[in-house]
């Protein structure tokens, strides 16, 4: 995979893991506590899978990637 697909593909997973983690405080406040655990653990789970599956191996074949997006985070609080 090319660099600048590699990038859009790492962004479109962070973008994704982040709207999932959104959810949380609207799920807190409108679920019971077992759907809001539920559902918790899944969106959890879900992101874990997205970091593993995508990100760890875009990173490995481009680490100065990963260090472009990270610099991103730290100076604006995004990836994106």
């Amino acid at each position: 995979m090319e660099k600048e697909l590699a990038k859009l593909v790492a962004l479109t997973a962070f973008r994704s893991s982040a709207e999932l983690g959104n959810l949380i405080p609207l799920l807190r406040e409108h679920c019971d506590e077992d759907e809001y655990r539920h559902l918790g653990a899944a969106i959890a789970a879900v992101s874990a899978e997205i970091s593993g599956q995508i990100l760890r191996n875009i990173f490995a074949t481009y680490p100065q990637l990963e260090a472009e997006i990270e610099a991103n985070v730290h100076k604006f609080g995004r990836a994106f």
